[in-house]
């Protein structure tokens, strides 16, 4: 009798875990640029990251363009992008040589997580992949970064009565502004 319990146990266990959604992270072509990625929290989110830029560069102006499709009619699904980690964060990172990052959320996904379709950035295409076939729903999402690194002019702190010479402020450091 207990073999038949285990038996009747088992099969309704494999039909449940059968029927237990799975998230279907789809192939993007895009593996140099773009990473899918879980927050703490759970929230399913996509970084991308720019090509390396120097980071001596005094302006930076970049233009971000992402589109991703996902199976069938669906309300919003992404959100706006963003700087990854955070604009504070964004901008230290750069001035260190990293590559310049944004990132987007997923929003109600459950089953399937949206496929990158393709990535822009200043107006050329760094990756693409196929569309999905219809029905789907496509969402573009865009993002302007504009860094600007500027010089700091710092007085000289010693004090002289009567100057003997003009003393020229002179130009020290970094910082950068997104």
């Amino acid at each position: 009798m207990s073999i038949t319990v285990l038996s009747i146990l088992f099969v309704c266990l494999s039909s449940a875990l059968a029927t237990t959604p799975k998230l279907l992270v789809p192939q993007h072509y895009c593996d140099n640029h773009f990473k899918y990625s879980i927050l703490n929290n759970g929230s399913y989110v996509g970084i991308f990251s720019a090509p390396r830029t120097d980071s001596a560069v005094a302006n930076l102006n970049l233009n971000w363009q992402a589109t991703f499709e996902i199976q069938g009619r669906r309300g919003m699904f992404v959100g706006p992008l963003q700087a990854y980690p955070s604009r504070e964060e964004a901008a230290l990172n750069i001035m260190n040589g990293e590559p310049p990052q944004v990132w987007v959320q997923f929003v109600d996904i459950t089953s399937e997580l949206p496929k990158l379709v393709s990535l822009n950035l200043n107006g050329v295409e760094l990756c693409s992949s196929a569309p999905y076939g219809l029905p789907k729903t496509r969402v573009t999402v865009k993002h302007h970064m504009f860094i600007t690194t500027k010089q700091r002019r710092i007085n000289p702190t010693t004090e002289v009565t009567q100057p003997l010479y003009q003393e020229r402020p002179q130009t020290y450091g970094k910082y950068l502004q997104i």
